[in-house]
């Protein structure tokens, strides 16, 4: 099959070493944010039915609480515990019905994009969806800020006088918020 000039100038754009380090880039901020969404998914709901994991060994603290989160968040999802958390979330309103169905896709992306990134850096026809990249995101924050306000009504914030909830920031917010500033300023020189 003959290549077309076209083809070529495609190609080589695609194979371009700064196209390349976009692509890879990309690919490493999707999967952080697909793994910290995870966790907050995950873990937060479990740790908020009384699940600590303080030093890795993991431990409930009484078997009330673990009953209560089986039958409160895994009812919702048998055999899916992930699911299951983000049906929570929702009827909890953190996330909204559509935000919940979108994590399904941006799972998919994130496992389509990290098992195949070969294909995302030499095919001009397979590109990453920056649109999932957005919503993720976008998800991320409305569960960050859910959680924030459960710590607020939980009294977390008390001691500390009068606190703008807009203000407070999570570990992981922060660190979220750090990678995307390095990806959207990576042509930057590094500071002297």
């Amino acid at each position: 099959m003959p290549v077309d000039d076209d083809s070529l100038e495609r190609l080589t754009r695609k194979l371009a070493p700064a196209r390349i380090r976009d692509t890879l880039m990309f690919s490493a901020l999707l999967q952080l944010v697909h793994e910290l969404i995870k966790q907050s998914v995950l873990a937060d709901v479990k740790g908020f039915f009384g699940f600590s994991d303080l030093f890795g060994e993991g431990e409930w603290i009484d078997a009330a609480s673990k009953r209560n989160y089986e039958a409160t968040v895994l009812s919702l999802a048998p055999g899916k515990p992930f699911d299951a958390s983000a049906l929570w979330l929702q009827h909890a309103e953190a996330i909204t019905p559509e935000q919940r169905h979108r994590l399904t896709e941006i799972y998919a992306h994130r496992h389509h994009l990290t098992h195949g990134l070969a294909g995302f850096i030499v095919d001009v026809n397979r590109e990453p969806d920056a649109t999932i990249l957005t919503d993720a995101l976008q998800i991320a924050a409305a569960i960050d800020g859910f959680w924030k306000g459960v710590e607020k009504d939980l009294g977390s914030f008390d001691g500390h006088g009068d606190v703008d909830i807009e203000q407070v920031h999570s570990g992981r917010a922060l660190l979220l918020q750090l990678c995307v500033d390095a990806y959207l300023r990576h042509d930057e020189p590094p500071d002297a």
